[in-house]
């Protein structure tokens, strides 16, 4: 894959938020990247693109934690499945929690039509 920065814009309003979800930008985010269970090209849902440029993969795995508001760790949610997508431009600029496929818990529900191409 290669290198992959964060949007700074993304970075900073996630910081204001809360210590839990900076806590996921600086932990969770890198560690999908690094091994994600599975990746996918092309987006099919608006909402899943970025706003200034056109998204391009989205990256799936289960941290091995999830972080409460105050940024405390906590188990993973269950049934759920972290995502982060990067745009053309190697920079990933949404990441979230997402539900778990019922039939395979590393996918996120709906993966069949919600992306073009699976590449692992």
């Amino acid at each position: 894959m290669g290198e992959v920065q964060v949007s700074f814009d993304r970075m900073q309003a996630v910081g204001k938020r809360s210590v839990g979800q900076a806590k996921e930008c600086g932990f969770i985010v890198p560690a999908i990247l690094q091994g994600p269970t599975a990746i996918f090209e092309g987006l099919r849902r608006d909402e899943d693109e970025d706003r200034w440029g056109e998204g391009w993969r989205c990256y799936c795995g289960i941290p091995t934690v999830a972080y409460h508001f105050d940024g405390t760790e906590r188990k993973p949610y269950p049934g759920q499945v972290y995502l982060v997508f990067v745009n053309t431009d190697r920079v990933a600029y949404n990441w979230r929690w997402e539900k778990a496929d019922p039939n395979d818990c590393k996918l996120p529900q709906h993966h069949e039509t919600r992306f073009k191409t699976r590449l692992l």
